[in-house]
């Protein structure tokens, strides 16, 4: 959160802009104490404010304030949806960072165990509470099977637990509201046929210490067995469960992964490097990694297709849509 924090009021501050952010009601500390630290450092008032409550009443009223010139949001799409309604009428800039489902697709010819390992991480970093994390598996059928096992195998060597903890991978999710979310998609799966090869409700209960044994912690869980028709495909559940399902052809896993109203980023694994070309380019997302996942430089232009946001953000592209081009002629006696 407070990356994302900074990433937005850093380009508005340096091109001479004021800024008014509200974080959201759950990362409601980091912004406080960025407040404390501009102040301290002597920014001077008035030139970046933050402003603390709920979307509906404090979100809602910035948004839709004459003297709010532009607006710059990451969240939800839902979300987003509203403010472009409010914003549209008063004809203002908008940057949607949205919500993301996003594909791997991994083909028969890779190193198993190290893709394997990668996409666990990939898959449930920050609990799959970042809106980049792979969620949805492609496998190439000749490999499922093994590819399967070994992914389950990475996934349990990922401890669960606080995050104060040297070897804790996982820590806990965000709210209450969002574990209780997270555990009905656990529910849908299994409605929908679909089958737990680890995590909630197959594995052991987490051995969490006696003073976390009531915090919001969710077991990576790996899914198989569901269709790209299922809510656990078509849904951002923003946690950490994943769906893996196998694939035949090329064509196939593009239309597969091209099958979902988001389109924020993808990973594509393959040594055939004409093929990943292809890919890359069918695929509709605003970003695309081959053969690794969340490598990152702030001059890459960041930002999603389809019902994952508009615009982009990047060095140049936050520096174009925090300032407006204007055009001057002077004639001269």
């Amino acid at each position: 959160p407070l990356y994302l924090l900074t990433w937005k009021i850093a380009p508005a501050l340096a091109t001479g802009n004021t800024v008014v952010a509200k974080p959201s009601e759950f990362t409601s500390l980091t912004a406080f104490m960025l407040a404390e630290v501009m102040k301290e450092v002597g920014l001077p008032a008035g030139v970046c404010n933050l402003v603390f409550g709920l979307g509906p009443s404090v979100g809602t009223a910035i948004v839709q304030h004459p003297d709010v010139p532009l607006i710059s949001f990451t969240g939800g799409t839902v979300t987003g949806k509203r403010i472009s309604v409010m914003a549209a009428p008063m004809q203002k800039r908008l940057s949607l960072e949205l919500g993301g489902k996003n594909p791997g697709i991994i083909f028969d010819d890779v190193d198993i165990d190290h893709v394997a390992s990668e996409t666990a991480r990939s898959s449930f970093t920050n609990q799959g509470e970042i809106c980049l994390c792979t969620s949805r598996i492609y496998v190439h059928e000749r490999i499922f099977e093994e590819f399967c096992i070994k992914l389950v195998a990475a996934v349990r060597l990922m401890k669960v637990g606080p995050p104060h903890l040297p070897d804790t991978k996982v820590g806990a999710l965000v709210s209450k509201e969002h574990l209780a979310k997270v555990r009905s998609y656990l529910e849908i799966a299994q409605e929908e046929g679909g089958r737990l090869l680890c995590g909630e409700t197959v594995d052991p209960p987490l051995p969490l210490p006696e003073e976390n044994k009531e915090g919001y912690f969710f077991q990576p869980t790996v899914v198989v067995g569901l269709t790209d028709a299922s809510r656990c495909v078509q849904e951002e559940i923003f946690g950490p469960i994943i769906v893996v399902m196998p694939f035949k052809t090329e064509e196939e896993v593009i239309a597969r992964a091209n099958g979902n109203q988001y389109g924020l980023a993808a990973s594509i694994w393959t040594k055939d490097g004409s093929r990943a070309i292809r890919i890359s380019e069918s695929i509709m997302a605003g970003t695309v990694w081959v053969n690794c996942w969340m490598v990152r430089d702030l001059n890459m232009p960041f930002g999603g297709m389809k019902a994952s946001g508009t615009g982009r953000e990047s060095a140049e592209d936050s520096l174009d849509f925090f300032t407006e081009a204007k055009t001057v002629c002077i004639k001269y006696a």
